[in-house]
């Protein structure tokens, strides 16, 4: 559930694996400049499957800048639409079954489905920003992304029951 969850939050980027121990995967940006800023990620899945926690802490060199806390719950998945370009999700338009070969961009909508919190660890400010979207892009450019996106999900389809998988 764990790795459903890591392509849909788009953690699990050309493959990439996480460390692994039992509560949670904890993934890295991969960053060929050593001046660059590095995204850390700590995903944890619930009690329920459906639902996960992330921790994210975006790193600049010498420094700590922001910490974002979030929560995704897939069973809110109330619609799944895809598309054969980034062009056509853009402009929402010529959608196309999510399960087609010609998908390239999957939107995942529901209502609260992901809610965040990031706060400055700068000392720059004490406020948080928080927010909910409704939504969840999941890119499958090629044939590995397209390979994890499908997996996942069958997986949100089967354990999560969310709504737009249902048949009707």
């Amino acid at each position: 559930m764990r790795d459903a969850h890591a392509v849909l939050l788009g953690l699990s980027q050309d493959g990439a694996e996480p460390e692994r121990n039992e509560s949670a995967d904890t993934y890295y940006s991969i960053v060929d400049n050593p001046n660059a800023p590095r995204l850390v990620t700590r995903l944890e899945v619930s009690g329920a499957p459906c639902r996960a926690r992330t921790t994210s802490a975006l790193q600049f060199p010498g420094q700590w800048a922001a910490l974002t806390m979030g929560l995704v719950d897939l069973s809110r998945v109330t619609a799944v639409t895809a598309y054969a370009s980034v062009d056509d999700m853009i402009a929402e338009v010529n959608p196309i079954p999510f399960d087609s070969p010609a998908a390239e961009q999957i939107v995942l909508t529901g209502p609260g489905l992901y809610c965040s919190s990031r706060m400055s660890l700068s000392g720059q400010s004490s406020a948080s920003d928080d927010m909910c979207s409704d939504r969840l892009d999941l890119t499958m450019a090629d044939k590995g992304e397209k390979e994890r996106g499908h997996k996942a999900l069958a997986i949100v389809a089967d354990v999560c029951k969310a709504p737009a998988f249902v048949k009707k």
